[in-house]
């Protein structure tokens, strides 16, 4: 176990979390002993950063319980590895989710893996009639629920409630699961609630950023060609101007900001130039000369749009020149 966790989330947790993962051979002897065990399914859940607080997307930690044990696996400290992609894949190994649609865009854009096999809580919900919700099966303020999701996880070491919300997250999931798969059972619907996730884990989730202007720049698909063309071109600025930074793209250009860009009539420097020094502090203030080399850089994208086609000019046949002659 890393340094890192020699605090109170320890002390605090230990009744709780039994033990805290940082390592690819920790994380291969967990693997192995949940196999000797025969463990068929196990409860799972993610927390992470999804361009809030860092610029890339992030996963913190996935939370586990086996229904005997609770792990933390700190996927920030241990990083990518073959071990972790084997363990959110096996097929051997059910993971019980709750919508979990997120956690596999996260898993492919940040691990490069998917998540599978999955049992989702809430496609049982769904064909049982029941309303799409876990905080209240949980006993947790659904309010509550949502500050902790929007928390930073990125900072070591992570605070004993934030700690303690994420097993708690996932200690019951076994359990509701399995009810709600009883009454599947007896519906006749758990075949059909078995199929039911393997689209989402078999979907490609992956995203370019630089190709996103299409669907988020505000006004975008209602923009002339040329409108466009700036449009696109401020967006990826915007995203190498973050990914530069490391930081959320949000905060170096709000969307009151770029509309503000597209209905600028100056250059388009000028423009994000005006826009992105808009109440700094002079000494942090980022150069035009700056702006310039990533606006050309942003010209030069390969991901801009194309050109609309020309239209072509309809030619009128000798027989119907002859007939307007004579009408």
């Amino acid at each position: 176990m890393s340094k890192e966790y020699f605090n109170p989330v320890q002390t605090q947790c230990k009744m709780i979390i039994d033990r805290v993962i940082v390592t690819e051979e920790e994380l291969r002897n967990y693997l192995d002993n949940l196999r000797k065990k025969q463990i068929k399914k196990i409860a799972l859940d993610m927390e992470g950063d999804q361009g809030s607080f860092r610029y890339k997307y992030s996963i913190s930690i996935f939370q586990c319980f086996d229904g005997e044990e609770s792990v933390i696996i700190d996927v920030q400290l241990m990083g990518n590895n073959s071990v972790l992609r084997e363990f959110l894949t096996c097929q051997d190994i059910t993971k019980v989710m709750f919508s979990f649609s997120n956690d596999v865009f996260m898993a492919q854009n940040v691990l490069g893996c998917t998540i599978a096999p999955v049992n989702d809580i809430a496609a049982a919900q769904k064909l049982l009639g029941l309303p799409i919700n876990i905080a209240n099966y949980l006993n947790i303020d659904k309010g509550k629920k949502d500050s902790f999701q929007r928390a930073n996880w990125l900072i070591r070491p992570i605070k004993p409630e934030l700690m303690e919300y994420a097993i708690n997250d996932v200690l019951k999931l076994l359990e509701i699961e399995q009810r709600f798969a009883d009454e599947l059972v007896e519906k006749g619907l758990y075949t059909t609630y078995l199929n039911s996730t393997i689209g989402i884990s078999e979907r490609n989730f992956i995203v370019n950023q630089h190709c996103q202007y299409e669907a988020k720049y505000p006004g975008y698909m209602r923009m002339s060609y040329e409108k466009r063309l700036k449009a696109a071109a401020t967006w990826i600025f915007r995203e190498l101007l973050g990914e530069k930074l490391n930081c959320p793209v949000g905060y170096i250009l709000s969307r009151s900001a770029l509309k503000n860009i597209i209905n600028n009539d100056k250059d388009l420097v000028f423009a994000i130039e005006k826009e992105i020094n808009r109440g700094r502090n002079p000494h942090k203030r980022i150069s035009k000369q700056a702006i310039q080399t990533l606006c050309d850089k942003a010209m030069q994208s390969p991901h801009l749009p194309s050109p609309p086609p020309k239209k072509r000019k309809r030619k009128h046949s000798p027989k119907l020149q002859n007939a307007k002659l004579y009408n």
